[in-house]
């Protein structure tokens, strides 16, 4: 048995999020990734971890998994360039879009949750330009590029977003956040703590895609959020708590409330923003995780992944 470790993008409209679903397996990631690696043949099935979940309708510029697999010729290993090319083969062929971007052989005691470091964020907002007015919430979603559609956010002109920058300031640091999630989880010794190490709202510098007329209706603004780990619809909620308070609808106050009063139950529902604004954005890991027995692996496709998996936010 060897241990692989994937890194994969997706765009997230038509899926029911990562996790598996018994009665519909290949409307899940996992479940489209799984039925591609039983391609291979296997004398094991391919229970796969991902590093993240994200949820139905969310998308991702990159998330991982690793996963145990058992040649079907004994002592026999695939190698990781020929995973990668099954897999991608086979989502293109069955109209998934996936694609894995890296594969390599890692060490047995590797983890693509535990052994990441921080994950971090975007979430997509398109603001109407001021001549646009009177447009509601809803009625915005009509003047986004088509190529834009479930892909972000559209709010009205109206959103302040110096006050909205002033909000993401305020989340940054270690809060409990049990205001920010669903439900508090079953299991307590999780907590609900988090450190939020980076929260930033800015314009986007790459905002246009082709020479589409209905950009001119819009400017693209980014949030952009980094942490170890997330609660359950946490950057959701911090999302549409900040643009509430851009719009009028909370005041700073409100917001300072939340966290002096965490609890699911205070959450105003103003707004819960579409999950086709959000991309899980990068993956950070140590190279130190991808060592076998102290020795570094001398595989392109291995340090290519550690490599990336360092890249900032700049």
């Amino acid at each position: 048995m060897v241990k692989y470790f994937f890194r994969l993008g997706y765009i997230g409209t038509k899926y029911r999020g990562i996790q598996k679903q018994i009665d519909k397996p290949h409307e899940t990631i996992q479940g489209a990734v799984e039925g591609a690696l039983l391609k291979l043949r296997l004398q094991n099935y391919p229970k796969t971890t991902f590093a993240s979940r994200t949820d139905k309708g969310v998308h991702a510029l990159m998330n991982a998994f690793h996963v145990d697999l058992n040649h079907s010729m004994p002592g026999e290993v695939y190698q990781p360039h020929h995973i990668k090319k099954v897999l991608n083969s086979y989502f293109i062929e069955n109209n998934h879009e996936i694609i894995v971007t890296s594969a390599c052989v890692v060490p047995e005691t590797f983890h693509a949750r535990f052994n990441c470091k921080w994950r971090s964020y975007y979430y997509r907002l398109a603001i109407l330009n001021p001549e646009i007015r009177n447009a509601s919430i809803a009625d915005s979603q009509d003047y986004i590029p088509i190529c834009e559609m479930n892909r972000c956010y559209a709010v009205p002109s109206e959103l302040n977003t110096s006050i909205v920058k002033t909000v993401a300031d305020m989340y940054c640091g270690e809060h409990d956040f049990s205001t920010f999630t669903k439900y508090i989880s079953r299991e307590p010794w999780k907590g609900t703590t988090r450190i939020i190490e980076d929260c930033q709202f800015y314009e986007s510098s790459n905002s246009h895609f082709m020479n589409d007329p209905q950009y001119s209706n819009i400017s693209i603004w980014e949030f952009y959020i980094r942490s170890k780990s997330f609660l359950y619809r946490q950057v959701r909620k911090l999302v549409g708590t900040a643009v509430s308070v851009g719009l009028g609808k909370l005041s700073l106050s409100d917001v300072k409330r939340m966290f002096e009063n965490p609890n699911p139950e205070k959450w105003r529902k103003c707004l819960l923003p579409s999950p086709g604004g959000l991309y899980l954005a990068q993956l950070h890991y140590d190279k130190e995780a991808f060592l076998m027995n102290d020795v570094p692996v001398l595989n392109s496709e291995i340090e290519e992944i550690a490599e990336k998996s360092q890249i900032q936010h700049a």
